[in-house]
């Protein structure tokens, strides 16, 4: 007479929830732990951009060439200019944020990579969203 089939027992004849030779059961990385890259690169993207628009829209400073031929020259920001930086540093904090709690939700063993850009990314959006808020 033969025994009955273990329906719990693996293909190598451990239990399934045998955690003894610590194997990877996971298929590998999902959708939202292969997303981090895309938030890390679409934030940094955003900041950039938003350092560029800054340097565009600061006052230009008065120089020999311009003193002598009597150029006029901008004293004042271009508030148009510093109104995207401002959205743009605004989406660079949502999605570093949202990075951040992917990034946490989805950590679960030691071995798992935490992004420490975006941390990084959501530090630099927050204190440059204050300074130009404050202009």
């Amino acid at each position: 007479m033969s025994q009955p089939i273990d329906r719990r027992r693996v293909d190598d004849g451990r239990y399934a929830n045998d955690r003894r030779e610590r194997r990877e059961r996971r298929m590998g990385p999902d959708t939202w732990t292969r997303s981090l890259r895309w938030f890390a690169f679409s934030g940094w993207s955003l900041v950039l951009g938003a350092f560029f628009l800054v340097s565009v829209a600061k006052p230009r400073s008065t120089t020999f060439f311009a003193r002598m031929n009597n150029l006029s020259m901008d004293h004042g920001w271009n508030m148009e200019l510093m109104n995207y930086v401002f959205w743009m540093l605004f989406g660079g904090i949502i999605v570093g944020l949202l990075g951040l709690v992917v990034n946490l939700m989805r950590r679960r063993r030691k071995h798992d990579f935490f992004y420490f850009s975006l941390m990084a990314l959501g530090v630099i959006s927050v204190v440059s969203f204050f300074w130009v808020f404050n202009l």
